[in-house]
């Protein structure tokens, strides 16, 4: 029976006995491990793969581009689709070329198999309209990315989309529902986006569509396929952007081939900010009134034991974030903390529990110098006035986390509250050259520094967070879904003090915020079983690994032919098969996961991949 239900929430006598009976037990597991500090006998958090730039891999390969991208320069909406649809297709590795609409001409689609619209208004077609449903009909493919307007040239070609009625005017969709079977983690969840898209036009379809998108209140189409002769349309009704729309718009864009292939991540982990670090102020009354304790006793009793049963029951793994002291200094010298029973008794449990330490910073001021804009967000935090002032608080903060844990591999920082100016990035790896990932946010705001997954150029690995906190809601499972569908990652953080600050929560408690996050597991292992949990080297191994490939895909009679570029003992890629009636049938250099009757996952392990398909059930 998990803690939270069992002694602490018992008769009051009944609690304080347990209480005392695990910070007995505790005080003699730090005795326990300060010992085996001193006599060497740990087993530190380690890397769970081996990806370096200068291990042994393949040549980049090359592949021909298929599909051309049409966008209006002049127009700030095709410009941002556009944009976003660039940063998907490179990610999924996809050659492609791109033409202005008033450049375009329609001989050109002789080279391509697939049209990808970043325009919403066909009539910038103009007489041309004719000839690219030609082209659809003899082979081709067209998918726009967003709602198309209501135009001329949409009346003449929406019965070859299988629109039967409407397309003349417009309603709103607050949320969506998917196919289980053509993303992952559809399930029966609903997505709702947080607020109304009045971009969906009021459409009935014909019975030859084949429909995987629904809209939350009145089961309106929102994505849709449809053969037309030989080729088909695939028919966003939608217009979602931005980072919580990428995983639609690769899934979309996957239904343009029999077979699709692209690179994943495959890789879920977990961060706690802020830990170990000096007890943090905060209001404590929620705590004090459910469980009868103080902020030390809690993190010792309830909230750590509470995180040990998810990693054994989830598989996850935690790397914490060490902050030595909370201050708000930023003028070298840099005094040590001293108090540390804390910071070495949680700090060794996560660590023997397989886990990892990163860097948080000496303090919690961002690596940001005098003249950085925090847009009145952050009046409470005191900007460097130089670079070897940061130098020096990493310094210290570094001599501090290896006198604590001299066994210990230190490779990741992530930035207070995600801020970090390119001064703080370039301060960071002058005085720590050993950290390899920055972990910061995926989502831009708030003067964060919001990351892709990537290497930067002076060899930073960018491995950002998805999801954050314990509230867990809508959005950050529809930018989890997202992410299962582009990335196939997981990356979520959460800060101890949590539990004491109100606008993250804590006056709903931590019960009901456990309850979040449990349901918030059970979703990610359920969509993605067999993901791999990592810490957060691990992360940016993953990432690095991920980065690094290229691929030239063959179709074949009966399936695909694939060459890996940059492939290093192992490589992972979403597989989707657009055909009922087929499977995989036999895969050589390569092992698959089947997570829906659509979508697979192939675990390569050569550089060369055959897919073959057969006849499914």
């Amino acid at each position: 029976m998990k803690a939270k239900n069992g002694l602490h929430f018992g008769v009051d006598g009944l609690k304080k006995v347990g209480e005392m009976i695990w910070s007995l037990l505790a005080l003699l597991l730090v005795g326990i491990l300060l010992f085996g500090e001193r006599t060497g006998v740990r087993i530190e958090g380690i890397s769970e793969t081996d990806f370096r730039k200068n291990a042994a891999r393949t040549d980049e390969v090359f592949e021909e581009a298929d599909t051309l991208l049409i966008m209006d320069q002049t127009n700030e909406t095709s410009v941002c689709f556009y944009q976003d649809m660039t940063m998907i297709l490179n990610d999924m590795r996809v050659s492609f070329e791109t033409v202005d609409i008033s450049e375009f001409d329609v001989a050109q689609l002789e080279r391509y198999q697939k049209l990808v619209l970043c325009i919403s208004n066909l009539d910038l077609f103009g007489e041309q309209i004719a000839e690219v449903t030609n082209w659809v009909q003899q082979g081709g493919c067209m998918l726009n990315l967003s709602t198309y307007d209501v135009s001329a040239n949409l009346g003449v070609i929406a019965s070859k989309m299988g629109i039967l009625e409407g397309g003349d005017d417009y309603v709103a969709a607050s949320g969506c529902i998917v196919d289980e079977n053509f993303m992952v983690g559809a399930g029966e969840r609903s997505f709702p986006y947080g607020g109304e898209y009045w971009s969906s036009l009021n459409v009935l379809l014909d019975n030859q569509c084949r429909v995987y998108i629904r809209s939350l209140e009145d089961d309106l189409p929102l994505l849709w396929e449809r053969d037309f002769g030989e080729g088909k349309f695939v028919v966003m009704n939608q217009s979602l952007i931005g980072k919580e729309a990428r995983g639609f718009l690769a899934s979309a864009y996957s239904l343009m081939d029999e077979i699709s292939v692209y690179p994943v991540i495959d890789a879920s982990a977990f961060y706690l900010d802020d830990f170990p670090s000096p007890v943090p102020s905060g209001n404590a009354r929620y705590i004090q009134e459910a469980y009868g304790m103080d902020i030390s006793n809690f993190y010792a009793n309830v909230w750590w034991k509470d995180l040990l049963d998810w990693e054994e029951r989830y598989g996850i793994i935690h790397t914490g974030l060490i902050v030595e002291d909370y201050s708000d200094l930023v003028k070298a010298p840099f005094a040590r903390n001293t108090a540390v029973e804390r910071f070495t008794f949680l700090g060794n449990m996560l660590l023997n529990h397989g886990g990892e330490l990163g860097f948080h910073g000496y303090d919690h001021m961002p690596l940001c110098l005098t003249g950085f804009d925090y847009d009145g967000l952050y009046d409470d935090y005191v900007l460097w006035e130089t670079t070897q002032d940061m130098k020096e608080a990493l310094l210290e903060l570094q001599s501090f986390s290896e006198e604590l844990f001299p066994n210990a591999a230190f490779r990741v920082y992530v930035p207070p509250s995600n801020i970090i100016s390119e001064d703080g990035i370039a301060a960071l790896r002058e005085a720590l050259p050993d950290i390899r990932a920055i972990a910061s946010a995926y989502l831009p705001g708030e003067c964060a520094y919001a990351q892709e997954f990537g290497v930067r150029e002076d060899g930073i690995i960018d491995t950002p967070r998805i999801t954050s906190g314990a509230i867990m809601d809508d959005y950050m499972y529809l930018i989890a879904f997202s992410e299962l569908n582009f990335h196939y990652v997981q990356s979520h953080f959460m800060h101890p003090d949590d539990v004491l600050d109100e606008d993250r929560g804590a006056s709903l408690g931590w019960e009901k915020l456990h309850e979040n996050l449990e349901e918030y597991l059970k979703y990610i292992y359920q969509s993605a079983p067999n993901i791999k949990d990592v810490t957060g080297s691990g992360m940016a191994d993953a990432v690095e690994n991920y980065a690094m490939l290229s691929v030239d895909r063959e179709k074949t009679e009966n399936g695909l032919l694939l060459d890996i570029g940059g492939f290093s003992k192992r490589a992972s890629f979403m597989l989707c098969i657009n055909d009922d009636t087929r499977e995989v049938k036999t895969v050589k250099g390569a092992t698959v996961e089947r997570l829906t009757r659509r979508i697979y996952i192939l675990h390569a392990k050569d550089s060369h991949v055959e897919i073959r398909l057969g006849s499914g059930k």
